[in-house]
């Protein structure tokens, strides 16, 4: 008698509360396993290292997977950023996720990953906030795509435990890239220094 193979699940998530590769903690990753490109809406509940739930403490993405905005490509990943605040936020070893909706969108599959990343005057990679001037972005897909952009602050490292965002700048307009192509936004003199990363995610286009 064969055993029944298990019908892979059409969406899997992985939470990253601390990085061990220097990125971003707290990092929510949602990956689609489907050939259909949907705008998930997820709720999130914190919980401590004990699995409990932390009833004071408030969590949204950084990327607004929380509220419904982020595209999840088909094929492909969305990753967010988690931020905690309230009373007990810094307890939040985990978090319970439930997808509440995921709308149908008509988005192509990506071939490659679209990238954000913090460069200097000279226009190089830096992950040096004091030389934080621009943002780079890639797109190697052979189609347009539109990303929003958001700038996270912080707070100091504080032995093993997570990095917590503190503050979170979303460029006012969402940026249009054509196929195969880069593009650099500088930041205004009064925000340079103070930002410590750069994420992005895809939405849906402007000129639709």
């Amino acid at each position: 008698m064969k055993r029944r193979q298990r019908k892979p699940q059409p969406f899997t998530v992985k939470y990253t509360p601390v990085a061990t590769d220097g990125s971003l903690d707290q990092t929510l990753t949602i990956t689609n396993n489907t050939d259909v490109s949907v705008q998930p809406t997820l709720r999130l509940t914190p919980l401590s290292m004990y699995g409990h739930e932390l009833p004071h403490v408030t969590v949204v993405g950084v990327n607004g997977s929380h509220l419904g905005r982020a595209i999840l490509p088909a094929g492909g990943s969305l990753r967010d950023v988690l931020r905690f605040d309230g009373e007990g936020a810094r307890q939040a070893r985990g978090v319970s996720v439930e997808l509440v909706a995921a709308e149908e969108i008509d988005h192509p599959a990506l071939e490659q990953d679209t990238r954000t990343v913090m460069i200097d005057l000279e226009q190089k990679a830096t992950a040096d906030p004091a030389d934080f001037w621009g943002v780079g972005l890639v797109n190697p897909n052979p189609f347009g795509v539109t990303m929003r952009i958001s700038l996270v602050q912080l707070e100091p490292r504080d032995r093993d435990n997570p990095r917590q965002v503190v503050d979170v700048v979303t460029l006012q307009e969402d940026v249009d890239m054509a196929s195969v192509s880069n593009d650099v936004i500088w930041l205004p003199e009064d925000v340079r220094g103070q930002f410590h990363d750069v994420v992005h995610c895809l939405v849906p286009p402007t000129y639709a």
